[in-house]
């Protein structure tokens, strides 16, 4: 695995259970990947809920054009 898709993961999940899994506060961080251009490398998640799989796909589409993917493997 691409160490930027694993380093990424890792601090979402990470994030994501300091934060309780409370939606809210995933939500912020699911923008703020997008926004840094990450999001993309949460797709194949493996435990990820039916939620944050919805927030994923509707902020890829919303900054889909800052997505890097280079580099992936």
């Amino acid at each position: 695995m691409n160490d930027v898709i694993e380093s990424t993961q890792t601090k979402y999940r990470l994030t994501r259970e300091r934060a309780c899994y409370s939606i809210f506060d995933i939500e912020s961080l699911l923008k703020t990947l997008a926004c840094e251009g990450l999001l993309w490398c949460l797709q194949d998640m493996f435990d990820l809920t039916e939620a944050e799989k919805t927030l994923i796909e509707h902020y890829l589409l919303e900054h889909r054009e800052i997505q890097v993917y280079d580099n992936a493997s």
